[in-house]
């Protein structure tokens, strides 16, 4: 059985990707600075560490068959603190493509629609310092292909939603469809066209990537369903009869409407999963929890 290191693993992404990863017959291991036990299945190894510390990263890699890596600062905290939020981003992923390269480990890791800026969908310009990092991160895979044969596959999703403790701006679908559920009112604090990936397609593609086998530096741009705010409201609503979320600020500085890069063949089938479905099955997975308490 190969086994899996799943760095930021207890996290919004984190965890359907372990779920999906065992799925399929692998052990997985965690390494989180703060790891939430809690939120993790029985039988996965954890292992505390910052992924700054590439000592850490390289004994928590030790023995493991391929990378998830999922740690990274959001939108807010690179804004907030940009030198920690290139820290983290940049030399964390460093340390984890050095990591794979002494091991020649395929990488599956998270990258961002937001290494486009609002007026162009195809070339990349980033308008945050998430951003940046994340295009950089990217450009860190390529060298290491190049130089390395590092194999990887980088997602670019837009906004990222479903059930569970999402972060940052982007966050705020997800805590509307948690507290359209508990009947509380919530505010979505950007508006606009957006395109909307459920947490499980990310999951769904991150395991394929380190199950077959990668070549090259790919980068896929994951734009999902792309409706006005306005819609996913609605579509909550309609669902749960709970009509006390709000949208308020303005949209992103991304483009409004991406176009999804098609998977490579040999990464299997990789549908878009729609919004009224996604809300129904965020729903699902919360009353299931809810029900496990």
């Amino acid at each position: 059985m190969s086994t899996v290191l799943v760095t930021g693993g207890s996290g919004f992404v984190g965890q359907p990707t372990i779920a999906r990863l065992m799925a399929a017959g692998h052990g997985v291991r965690v390494f989180d600075l703060k790891p939430r036990q809690e939120a993790l299945p029985a039988g996965v190894e954890v292992v505390a560490g910052d992924v700054t510390d590439a000592k850490a990263v390289s004994a928590a890699v030790e023995g493991c068959d391929a990378i998830v890596h999922l740690a990274g600062l959001m939108t807010v905290d690179c804004a907030r603190d940009p030198v920690l939020g290139a820290q983290v981003n940049v030399m964390g992923s460093v340390n984890v493509f050095e990591a794979a390269r002494q091991r020649r480990l395929p990488v599956a890791y998270l990258s961002t629609a937001g290494v486009y800026g609002p007026d162009d969908a195809v070339h990349p310009l980033p308008m945050s310092i998430y951003g940046v990092t994340k295009l950089a991160v990217e450009g860190i895979a390529r060298v290491y292909w190049l130089d390395h044969q590092v194999p990887s596959l980088g997602l670019r999703p837009y906004i990222v939603y479903g059930p569970g403790i999402s972060s940052g701006i982007a966050a705020g679908p997800s805590i509307a469809i948690a507290a359209a559920l508990r009947r509380e009112p919530a505010t979505i604090r950007f508006s606009g066209r957006v395109g909307f990936v459920y947490v499980g397609d990310v999951a769904r593609l991150l395991a394929a990537a380190v199950s077959g086998g990668l070549s090259g530096a790919r980068v896929l741009t994951m734009a999902g369903d792309t409706h006005a705010m306005e819609d996913f409201v609605a579509e909550l609503a309609r669902q749960t009869g709970w009509s006390e979320i709000t949208i308020e600020g303005a949209p992103l500085r991304i483009p409004a409407d991406l176009t999804s890069d098609p998977v490579p063949p040999d990464l299997g089938s990789h549908p878009v999963t729609p919004i009224a479905d996604g809300i129904s099955q965020a729903l699902t997975e919360l009353r299931e929890r809810a029900r496990a308490l």
